[in-house]
């Protein structure tokens, strides 16, 4: 065989002594509550002993070597020469953790594993010289009727042969590739329907029209079915996460001399690859958590009339274009006074902010940076950093955490998380004329409230929603955009991990599914903002990262909220100031010259997001220019000034744009326009030009 061949060979034994060992590892901590089950014990011998052949084959010696001697043990066990012991099973167990090390080795092409020692203790153990091999005696188990050759065994072959014939490895970046693609064909199907609807209203009846939306709703099933089928091709059943937990806990229940019962449902639920490699972590803290703090140990269980052996519910199912992750317990549940007293000890809260503080709230503080009740630092709890872990990667995944307690009845923790991360559902909200994309998975609901509904305390705005205060952030607030105050407000209530805030926003746009793009290395990084979106009519609307706004809104300098001008108060402003209106629909145009012309102390901006809205501020406010933009969607600037001098608006008009082309003199002159300049605008130039109307209009 060739060098190319040889490497294939060792990639594929790679990845087939990985699954073997997954199984391995699920399948020996079951052994040890199913002692008597051959049909088990064959299916570990089978595993061990397709490991010991391929290696050999490979030249692998030493993984060869230990994989024999494991194997001489597990065959006494079906025989029934050997009973299952827990000294038997600490040293399986062992040896599955060295061929994890080994298979490491391999990969990288390294010899870090001493094998003697567990090569002795598997001798001793198949010698019968440990306790652990007791071999035939009274306890020994009685294994049920060995099947005959060829029965079995046989079938199982097969079946196994059958189903690998039925499936073939990929490589995952061809998925991710597959799954951009699809992307792209789902802003181009939303394009599509955009153009077409727009059509339909421009040519009602025609044929041809009648024939493009049939297409075009075509196209839509098929891409919402290829998109369906390309998701499912990234999904992974949870099991293979949850498979590392029987283990886990029977190591630890034994390290903490608890008794303790893993009772594992749903791992058969799918979800994508990548959310499933985020979660492993999580789920290791969470359940270490619930062995430790959570269950008690048997003799204080059995005072408080408990059974001695514990239990941890480790569950998963889909909910909508979710997955929840339920981990409960039937310990000793979370004590809310005790949990704010450790926190002030820790100096995480200060003792006023726990006397505000409910208790669902008090549940949040076990997932605080540094915060720990335990007494003691051990291997597993006492440093204050697993539960925070969990909060981190919930965070990066916008999923949402619950806590269900009781005390001296039990915890529950919910994880709420997206099913993909590539294509989601967004809801669309309006904030100062500018559209924004919130991930619907962080969206708990959504409120319309009036402006007297909402309350000040300490510097922060806050809503009384149901039972709870909620905290309010205004959107335009975070990203310093200007904006009207409106009587009626829109709050979207969303969370993550534990923590819930409400935004508010001046419209509810509407959902709409669309595809994340990162914004590059030049624009990305921006807090509060997790990527961008391309809509159905071209537009790139930016996506709320809401971590970062929470982490934003925290750092944000408390408001003295005061009541906004009217525009019929706008006559009330100083009369030294130079009033001017300014109407643009981009609000980053309408920051950047507010922000010019009111740096020099006698120019003050009034903004305007729409030309059609112009007439109506002129008339309830005192002002003694108009600048306005050209290039608008509802109405271009030219028009605008026409309008303005058929109701009678004297007051000079200047109009800017980026397209020095638009400055056609003559169509200038018969809008009414006084001065044309174009952006970007020179201060200087602009100063001049306004003192020069200004002092025109006043003689």
């Amino acid at each position: 065989m060739n060098k190319d061949e040889i490497q294939e060979l060792v990639g594929d034994f790679i990845v087939e002594t990985s699954e073997i060992i997954e199984t391995l590892d699920q399948d020996l901590v079951e052994l040890e509550h199913r002692k008597t089950d051959l049909d088990l014990l064959n299916k570990i011998f089978r595993g061990a002993h397709t490991m010991k052949g391929s290696s050999s084959f490979l030249g692998f010696e030493k993984l060869a070597t230990v994989t024999h001697h494991a194997e001489e043990i597990l065959n006494k066990l079906r025989r029934g020469e050997m009973s299952v012991s827990a000294e038997i099973m600490d040293i399986l167990l062992e040896f599955v953790d060295v061929i994890k090390k080994m298979l490491n080795d391999i990969k990288n092409n390294t010899d870090t594993v001493d094998s003697d020692s567990i090569v002795k203790k598997l001798k001793l153990a198949n010698e019968g010289r440990s306790t652990a091999a007791a071999g035939k005696g009274s306890e020994a188990a009685a294994p049920v009727q060995a099947p005959t050759s060829g029965g079995a065994d046989g079938g199982d072959v097969k079946k196994a042969t059958k189903t690998m014939e039925q499936t073939i490895r990929v490589d995952v970046s061809r998925l991710d590739t597959l799954m951009n693609l699809v992307g792209e064909l789902v802003l181009g199907r939303n394009r599509i329907a955009q153009v077409s609807s727009a059509l339909e209203k421009k040519f009602e009846n025609e044929y041809l029209i009648e024939q493009l939306m049939e297409t075009t709703s075509q196209i839509g099933l098929i891409t919402t079915e290829l998109q369906l089928a390309v998701m499912k091709t990234r999904m992974i059943p949870i099991g293979k996460t949850f498979n590392k937990f029987p283990r886990m806990v029977r190591d630890l229940s034994r390290e903490k001399n608890k008794e303790i019962d893993l009772i594992i449902s749903g791992e058969e639920t799918e979800l994508d690859k990548s959310v499933v490699e985020e979660i492993g972590d999580p789920l290791i803290h969470m359940i270490r958590n619930s062995v430790d703090h959570g269950v008690e140990a048997p003799d204080i269980r059995e005072q408080i009339g408990k059974p001695r052996k514990g239990s941890i519910w480790l569950s998963a199912y889909h909910e909508g274009n979710h997955i929840v992750i339920e981990i409960k317990d039937d310990g000793a549940g979370l004590d809310a006074d005790k949990l704010k007293r450790k926190a002030i000890e820790k100096r995480v809260i200060t003792a006023d902010e726990a006397a505000t503080m409910d208790k669902e709230t008090a549940y949040g503080l076990v997932f605080r940076p540094g915060f720990s009740t335990a007494e003691k630092i051990t291997s597993t709890s006492g440093r204050g950093v697993g539960m925070d872990v969990v909060k981190t990667n919930i965070e990066k995944l916008n999923g949402l955490i619950n806590i269900e307690s009781e005390l001296g009845v039990g915890t529950k923790f919910q994880l709420k998380l997206p099913l993909t991360l590539a294509i989601i559902q967004a809801l669309f909200v309006e904030s100062a004329g500018e559209n924004f994309a919130i991930p619907l998975v962080s969206v708990i609901e959504t409120v319309r409230v009036n402006i007297k509904e909402v309350h000040s305390f300490e510097g922060r705005e806050v809503l009384k929603l149901r039972d709870s205060v909620l905290s309010l952030l205004r959107l335009n607030e975070v990203f310093d955009i200007e904006s009207p105050q409106h009587e009626d407000l829109y709050v979207v209530v969303v969370g993550l991990a534990e923590k819930r805030l409400g935004f508010i926003v001046d419209k509810l746009v509407g959902q709409e599914e669309i595809v994340i793009k990162s914004l590059g290395e030049y624009l990305g990084g921006n807090a509060g903002i997790a990527g961008a979106t391309i809509m159905g009519d071209g537009r790139v609307r930016l996506i709320i990262d809401v971590a970062g706004v929470m982490e934003l809104a925290q750092n944000m300098p408390r408001r003295i909220r005061t009541r906004k001008k009217k525009e019929s108060e706008i006559k009330k402003m100083d009369k030294d100031m130079t009033r001017i209106l300014y109407v643009d629909d981009s609000a980053t145009d309408r920051k950047i010259m507010r922000r010019l012309l009111e740096s020099t102390g006698w120019i003050s901006v009034t903004e305007v997001i729409s030309p059609k809205d112009v007439a109506g501020v002129l008339k309830n406010g005192d002002f003694h220019l108009v600048i306005t933009d050209v290039m608008m969607p509802d109405m271009d600037g030219y028009e605008l000034a026409r309008q303005l001098r058929n109701k009678g608006v004297e007051l000079p008009i200047i109009a800017v744009s980026a397209r020095s082309e638009t400055a056609d003199r003559k169509k200038v002159s018969a809008s009414g326009i006084n001065a044309f300049l174009t952006k970007p605008i020179n201060l200087q130039s602009m100063l001049e030009k306004i003192d020069e109307l200004v002092a025109q209009k006043a003689h």
